[in-house]
């Protein structure tokens, strides 16, 4: 009798919507390079980006375990299926050759960055030509600051370009307009009053879930990921995490680039909106 008043029970917690099925689904190991605040080791729920990504995927019945490392030995893990995908990835091209991406999930603002005392400033990127700009190494830099033919050095890391910023090594940061706020505000104090950012936005990317093609299920894994962002941005839980990165207004569109992105192509109607929202009225 016991029996089967325990599995009425649960034929009636699944008919109105209260039960879900333990991790139906296999676990998922996935990888990620430090870039807070969106998603770092030692963030709470390792950061907003991360805790989309699980919860995401556990209304689909998956648990999703993410482990963190540099950016090109998470990448090498993924391309050889040692890893299931990873988290934060910006759409290129080329990416396509050995990952399937998602839906998007969040804008990404790139813009520059310089010390207050510098008189730098500029309208087009070709004015930036006589200047040395700190990128992260292996980052998918915006293909339009090679194109303009510009000056770059590469650093481990973001954190690194803005003590070479501090030492005057380089005259400029490209960085994610929130990464630039988090590391000012978690930086040493000399930091605080030492920098600012100069010009509009270079560059709208947005972040991706990147499952590996050498997965065997990555189409499938795709799918219910994508189902499962899809239903918390309907019901509010995506905006709700994320409502902790502030966008940038901005008074012109980003400097030779706009939101026909290729990377846009991924987005349903409600997604597309939600981006464009996020992009053009900041806050």
């Amino acid at each position: 009798m016991g029996k089967k008043l325990s599995t009425l029970s649960s034929l009636c917690l699944l008919m109105f919507g209260f039960y879900h099925p333990a991790f139906a689904g296999r676990e998922i190991h996935l990888a990620a390079t430090h870039y807070p605040p969106f998603y770092a080791e030692g963030l709470p729920e390792q950061g907003g980006v991360s805790q989309v990504v699980k919860e995401a995927f556990e209304r689909q019945g998956y648990r999703a375990n993410i482990k963190f490392y540099p950016f090109a030995r998470g990448t090498l893990l993924v391309k050889n299926g040692k890893a299931d995908g990873m988290i934060g990835m910006w759409y290129r091209k080329d990416r396509e050759q050995w990952v399937d991406f998602s839906a998007p999930i969040q804008p990404v603002q790139i813009v520059f960055y310089k010390r207050k005392d510098s008189a730098l400033s500029f309208s087009k990127l070709a004015e930036l030509k006589p200047y040395t700009i700190g990128i992260g190494r292996g980052y998918a830099n915006p293909p339009e600051i090679f194109a303009a033919g510009l000056m770059t050095e590469e650093a481990n890391s973001d954190e690194m370009n803005f003590k070479r910023l501090l030492l005057k090594r380089i005259d400029l940061v490209l960085v994610a307009h929130n990464i630039a706020r988090y590391l000012i505000e978690e930086g040493p104090a000399e930091y605080a009053n030492a920098f600012e950012q100069v010009g509009q936005p270079v560059a709208n990317e947005v972040f991706h879930l990147g499952i590996s093609l050498a997965v065997a299920d990555h189409s499938q894994l795709v799918a219910e990921f994508n189902k499962g962002l899809e239903s918390m941005r309907k019901d509010g839980r995506l905006a709700e995490i994320l409502s902790q990165y502030s966008q940038l207004d901005t008074v012109q569109p980003p400097i030779e680039k706009s939101l026909s992105s290729p990377s846009l192509k991924f987005l349903p109607r409600t997604a597309h909106n939600a981006i464009h929202n996020q992009l053009s009225k900041g806050g």
